[in-house]
């Protein structure tokens, strides 16, 4: 893939000029154009496939894994109050809003599109069957991912196994466990297709079995297949290539699989070259000379455990509860920005700029205007009206997906951008094997996933004698790991919604309390129109009110786990029926 993406222009191409084929008479005056690439002269051979399989990799798309996948949810705030992503967040979304539902909606089709595209003709090629039939079954693992995300966000979709054509344009919905049964048989199939190895030069991103068995874990731990997703994660973890390897370098340029093979972690990824394929992580992650778009989340600036294996604060995991054992080591209430770091999970170090962190971000919180090298304070754009430094609106700050070198450069970023990496393999094992025990694990098998992915940062690890004795709930403790584990694999939103944790939507986007702006900033940067604070049921200034500040975030129950069919979508198809919740 590694040599073969250089020719990606060639491939889109190509791509656009089969696809312009598929709506041609193909017996018109039974003779084939000799300029243009036509479905009955191109799908020869092994050369032909492979390039015709990379525009079905463009399914891997930041855009998906990323803002759909973390920015709905509450790890990860959009910097504009009035995006999509926020309103989907904060529950002002409605079914006439395009984005981000119709832009989702029509780049997973077209996604899909270019998958069904290649499998319609792959058997068209002379060579031999089980050759073409590891494209297929790739091709077959990224058309599942797109099913996912169509299936967990509307439930009944149009199913499309093939190109379809003009008659065939208008379908209903199919039931959604008719869908999962549909690519879970898909990826059964691709499994038993693709290579046991990983895949490495210039085939590196390519997809491999243990590729297909996590999609396959994935999806069914997503529609509480206990079994299922118990049985593919454990094959990955007995017999797999895969394991742990750098937290933090995972998410960073010296982590790319093509250059870097020691990354045994990445199980799918998707594949960013310098100068040919990039992305902007860095600028919407911290740069110096504008408003950051990728914003953690306060809460999960809370969620962090300290060093000692203890909650910081009781926050929403325990919502007012007053018999949880809080870590001795954590202050609170914080009288200082740089409190909310001390003595907590290694992981927090790794995936947010923390005090005394070398610093790309320009000018900091501080009052002298001139750039830092090494970050003290956050910096909001009310208190500092300029472009030079990287203005936050939660006071908070990614590391993870972040290149200093970078930072500043537009579109520069060539960070390959995970999918599916082997730690959510392990979480995904020990939640299906949560449900299907009757909501218990055993210390044994807490310690063959969640205490994995602890040691190797060199965290206090999960004891079941000292959950029970600190009054803290093992489901809550399994679903925060995830949360720290994975904050920006792309899953936090869907997690929310399997989970049906909507209180965590429709709250206040917030920073910092009160109480850390006046100590250190000297004042706040969020203020009512008569220039009185605005906080929090916690004391933290707000950025965006819910309506328990009078504002208008809320979270409806009875619509807001689904989304509407989108409105324009309905218009073109009248057989499409929109979601009940929604009508």
């Amino acid at each position: 893939m590694k040599k073969l993406i250089s020719k990606q222009y060639y491939i889109v191409l190509l791509s656009t000029l089969l696809l312009s084929a598929s709506s041609c008479n193909d017996s018109f005056l039974d003779k084939y154009p000799y300029d243009q690439v036509t479905h009955a002269t191109y799908w020869k051979s092994e050369e032909q496939l492979k390039k015709a399989l990379y525009p079905c990799y463009e399914g891997l798309r930041y855009d998906q894994i990323i803002n759909m996948g973390e920015a709905c949810a509450d790890n990860v705030v959009w910097g504009a109050v009035t995006s999509g992503l926020n309103k989907v967040s904060g529950g002002k979304h409605t079914a006439l809003d395009s984005f981000p539902f119709y832009t989702y909606w029509s780049n997973i089709y077209e996604n899909i599109f270019n998958c069904n595209n290649f499998l319609d003709h792959y058997n068209e090629a002379k060579i031999p069957q089980d050759v073409k039939d590891v494209y297929a079954a790739e091709v077959k693992v990224i058309r599942a991912l797109q099913y996912f995300w169509l299936t967990s966000l509307w439930r009944d979709v149009p199913m499309l196994d093939h190109v379809v054509t003009p008659d065939e344009a208008y379908l209903p919905q199919t039931k959604k466990d008719v869908i999962i049964d549909w690519i879970m048989k898909d990826l059964d199939w691709a499994a038993e297709k693709l290579g046991k190895n990983i895949q490495k030069g210039e085939n590196v991103g390519r997809i491999d079995r243990w590729g297909a068995l996590a999609m396959k874990a994935r999806i069914a731990l997503q529609n509480e297949m206990w079994d299922v997703a118990a049985t593919a994660a454990k094959e990955i973890m007995d017999n797999s290539p895969y394991g742990l390897w750098d937290y933090e370098k995972v998410y960073h340029l010296e982590g790319n699989s093509e250059t870097n093979p020691a990354n045994n972690e990445a199980i799918i990824f998707s594949l960013y070259k310098d100068q040919v394929r990039m992305n902007n992580l860095t600028n919407y992650t911290c740069n110096p000379d504008d408003y950051m778009r990728l914003n953690p989340g306060k809460t999960l600036v809370d969620s962090y455990l300290c060093i000692d294996g203890k909650p910081a604060v009781t926050g929403l995991e325990y919502y007012k509860r007053t018999d949880v054992t809080t870590s001795s080591l954590y202050t609170y209430p914080e009288q200082h920005y740089a409190d909310y770091f001390k003595n907590r999970d290694p992981r927090m170090h790794m995936t947010l700029y923390c005090p005394g962190d070398q610093w790309p971000g320009g000018d900091d919180g501080d009052l002298d205007k001139v750039a830092n090298p090494i970050l003290q304070l956050p910096r909001f754009e009310p208190l500092q009206r300029d472009r030079r430094g990287a203005n936050s609106r939660t006071g908070f700050y990614f590391k993870k997906y972040n290149s200093p070198s970078l930072a500043g450069q537009v579109d520069k970023d060539h960070n390959n951008i995970n999918v599916i990496r082997y730690p959510e393999v392990l979480l995904i094992y020990a939640e299906a094997m949560f449900n299907k025990q009757g909501k218990t694990l055993t210390q044994e098998q807490i310690d063959i996933t969640i205490n994995k992915l602890r040691n190797r940062v060199g965290m206090h690890p999960m004891k079941l004698d000292e959950l029970k004795a600190w009054n803290l709930d093992l489901e809550t403790e399994i679903r925060r790991e995830r949360r720290i584990e994975m904050s920006f694999d792309g899953m936090r939103y869907f997690d929310i919604l399997r989970w049906k944790e909507g209180f965590r939507f429709g709250r206040a986007i917030t920073g910092p309390s009160l109480r850390v702006c006046l100590n250190d900033l000297g004042k706040t940067p969020y203020v009512d129109g008569n220039g009185n604070p605005i906080v929090d049921e916690f004391g933290d200034i707000v950025f965006d009110a819910s309506t328990a500040e009078g504002g208008a975030r809320n979270f409806d129950p009875k619509k807001h786990y689904i989304w509407p069919i989108p409105d324009k979508e309905m218009t073109k198809n009248p057989n499409l029926k929109q979601n009940p919740e929604w009508l």
